[in-house]
Order: C-alpha cells, then sequence, then structure tokens
C-alpha cells in the first residue's frame, strides 16, 4: 500500500500527549525549584564561580582596612556600585516584579550591614572576631533554607558546612580582649553575622524569582549604593573639593570587585543550594588572611594556619558532596 504522506492520528495524539507532560513535568521542576524544594549539587561551574567571588570579597575587604579614611572609602565604594547597579539596569533590565520586595528587603539589610562592617573597621574591635561573624552565615542559612526555602541537605554537605563554621569560629581571639572592647566586639559580631545570613537567605529566595540574576543584582546594587553613599556623603564633614578628591580611587576600586563578587554569587545562588554558596562565599576569610600575610604583613600564626585548612577541608567535603548529586 502506497504511503499517503499523512502521519496516522493515533501517532499525532500520543506525540501531543508525550509533549504535554514533559511541560507540565517542567512546570513543575521550576515551580519547586522556585520554592526550593528542588537542591542540587554544586557544578565545577558554580564552585569555581564562588571561590573566586570569596577571593575577589576578600580583596575589596582588604583594600577597605588598608585605607585609614574608612568613611570616603566606603562613600566612593558605594557610589561606584550605585552607578555600575544603573548601568547594569540599561543594559539587562528590571527583574521581574515578583522579586522586588526582595530587592527592597536586602538592600535595606545590606544598609545596616555595610555601616555594621564600617563601625567595625573604624573601632578595630571587630577585626579580631570577624571571622565569628562570617562564621554564623552559612549555619543560619541553613536553618534559614530549610525553613523559608525548603532545602534539604545532603548529610555530607552539612558536615561540610560545620566544619567550615568551626573553621571560622576558631579565628576568634576573644582572649586578646577584655572587658567594654570584649563586649563591643562581641556585639558587632554577632550584628554583623546576623545581617550577612539575613541578606544572603533573602536574596537566595529573590533571586530565583527574579528572572535574571544579572538584573536582580543590578537593581539591588542601584538602591543600595544610592542611599549608603547619599547618607555617608550627609555624614561627612568634609568641603567639597576634599571629598572628592580623597580615596576615590581606591573606593571606586574596591567597589567595582564588590559589584563583580556578590553579582557572582547570585547567579550561583540562582541554581545551588544557599546553605552551600554561603559556606563556600565565607572562605573569603582564609584568602583575607593569606592576603594579609602577603601584602599587609600581617602575622599567619599557628592558629590560624590550622583553621585555613580546616575551612579549605569543609570546602572540599562540601564540593566532593555537591558533585554527587549533579
Amino acid at each position: 500500500m502506497p504511503h499517503s504522506g499523512r502521519i496516522p492520528l493515533r501517532v499525532v495524539l500520543r506525540t501531543n500527549k508525550l509533549l504535554e507532560c514533559r511541560a507540565c513535568e517542567k512546570s513543575r521542576s521550576a515551580i519547586n525549584w522556585e520554592a526550593g524544594t528542588t537542591a542540587i549539587g554544586i557544578s565545577p561551574l558554580a564552585e569555581a564561580v564562588v571561590i573566586a567571588a570569596a577571593i575577589t570579597h576578600a580583596t575589596w575587604n582588604a583594600i577597605a582596612k588598608g585605607v585609614k579614611d574608612k568613611i570616603l572609602v566606603f562613600l566612593w565604594l558605594n557610589a561606584a556600585i550605585a552607578v555600575m547597579g544603573a548601568m547594569g539596569i540599561l543594559v539587562f533590565g528590571l527583574p521581574l516584579a515578583k522579586s522586588i520586595p526582595f530587592v527592597v528587603t536586602s538592600a535595606l539589610i545590606q544598609v545596616i550591614y555595610n555601616f555594621t562592617l564600617l563601625s567595625s573597621y573604624r573601632y578595630g574591635d571587630l577585626n579580631r572576631v570577624y571571622p565569628l561573624a562570617r562564621g554564623m552565615a552559612p549555619l543560619l542559612v541553613s536553618v534559614g533554607a530549610f525553613i523559608f526555602a525548603g532545602e534539604r541537605l545532603s548529610a555530607g554537605e552539612i558536615v561540610g558546612v560545620v566544619v567550615i563554621a568551626a573553621g571560622l569560629v576558631s579565628l576568634v581571639e576573644l582572649r586578646t580582649l577584655s572587658g567594654r572592647d570584649e563586649r563591643k566586639a562581641l556585639l558587632l559580631a554577632t550584628a554583623t553575622g546576623l545581617t550577612i545570613a539575613s541578606y544572603s537567605l533573602v536574596d537566595g529566595i529573590g533571586v530565583r524569582r527574579s528572572g535574571s540574576p544579572w538584573a536582580y543584582a543590578a537593581l539591588l546594587f542601584c538602591a543600595q549604593g544610592i542611599v549608603i553613599a547619599v547618607t555617608l556623603a550627609v555624614l561627612q564633614k568634609r568641603k567639597g573639593s576634599l571629598l572628592i578628591a580623597a580615596g576615590w580611587k581606591l573606593g571606586i576600586a574596591a567597589g567595582a570587585l564588590s559589584y563583580l563578587a556578590y553579582a557572582a554569587i547570585l547567579w550561583a545562588q540562582d541554581h545551588t543550594p544557599l546553605a552551600v554558596v554561603s559556606a563556600l562565599r565565607e572562605t573569603s576569610v582564609v584568602a583575607a588572611a593569606v592576603i594579609g600575610t602577603i601584602y599587609l604583613k600581617e602575622p599567619m600564626g599557628r592558629s590560624r594556619l590550622v583553621a585555613s585548612l580546616v575551612v579549605a577541608g569543609g570546602a572540599v567535603i562540601l564540593v566532593t558532596n555537591g558533585l554527587g548529586h549533579i
């Protein structure tokens, strides 16, 4: 019997049904991931991006620490990220409307974080216990991601997060502090740790609703940078000429590094468990210790070396277990 060139009706119906099933499955997967109920391992690319972002984060913090006038550096840093954010909006557009509340909330939290961090660098106390703030974040994000995003880590990933957090907290040197200084340092470390965990969790959930991590980052940095830069400019008592002349080069360099580092983190959070990203990101403390030893001539010390090895071991555990889920 010659072929008529017409496709049998039953084949068409069966093909349509198969396509509908695949579309439904894809839709359900997207909805579940947006809600955070689907957890996947970290890919080699995401791993490399997060670790590179951690090193970049440590670099801009080292720049901020090494400058005498911290207010001006933070002013220019935030002015730079505001301009970069505005340019990003022109290139990538705005994120989806359902992510805007997360952008606003995160921007407000990061304003608090910036001023807490600025206070720590001005008074110097938090420099000794800053690892406590960074070490708190992965554990708090793990709990928050489980409660608010439904993320469940494997046993190996939990071990990796705990090991990294323990290594960071072991860097705390409270024995060198006493009385008022110790209380101030602990309060600043705790406040900073809470803000880090809070904006990490908010951004991790918000970026998955944004449609584009780059658009989300652009709007976030534009809003945050404008608020902080204007506030610091008002608080700064210097006249316009001195304000323009002082610290702008290092501030802009630090701002560019800050923007790139956190935009990369947002990209990773878009498709990687939040606690895993947070833990790997906080290895920036180890990178900062290495930068401080090499460029700022700060002593490494045996305890810092051991803690760095512990954190590195936790990162290996995380990455190894994460890759097993891909």
